[in-house]
């Protein structure tokens, strides 16, 4: 199939779950983003020394950030609290369009699914319908 034929494909079961136009096209972009980022994660040493500050907590969880789910961060023995250090440019940017993705899909009652493999969908969606469209049957593949 083609690049065209997927999307337009993708674009008629969003209609048919009920998602507008704008927003299916909205996360075909999102989609797009995070494999140019999956693929620089997996195969560009320049991607990793590209380095910024930690945001903090970047997750509604206390526990976590990105620096501690990236190994670089650490726990401070006596009070607990984490120890931010630097991470990869393009982590902050994956973890800014996943929370904006995710924020999109409750509004219109989907669940994302990530997935960091390039080789892939990085971007699934579970619709309300149960229907998928990828082999493993567990989403419909954003292209």
């Amino acid at each position: 199939m083609s690049k065209q034929s997927d999307r337009d494909d993708f674009m008629a079961i969003m209609a048919t779950e009920g998602v507008p136009v704008d927003v299916a096209r909205q996360l075909c972009r999102a989609a797009a983003s995070l494999h140019r980022i999956a693929e620089l994660q997996c195969s560009s040493e320049a991607a990793d020394r590209d380095r910024v500050p930690c945001p903090g907590d970047w997750q509604d969880r206390d526990d976590s950030c990105l620096c501690m789910d990236y190994g670089s961060g650490e726990r401070d023995v006596v009070s607990g609290k984490v120890i931010h250090a630097s991470v990869p440019r393009v982590n902050v940017r994956e973890a800014q369009i996943e929370r904006r993705v995710r924020a999109v899909c409750v509004a219109h009652r989907l669940v994302p699914i990530f997935n960091g493999d390039p080789r892939g969908a990085v971007l699934k969606l579970q619709v309300p319908s149960g229907r998928t469209n990828d082999w493993g049957q567990t989403g419909v593949c954003v292209p």
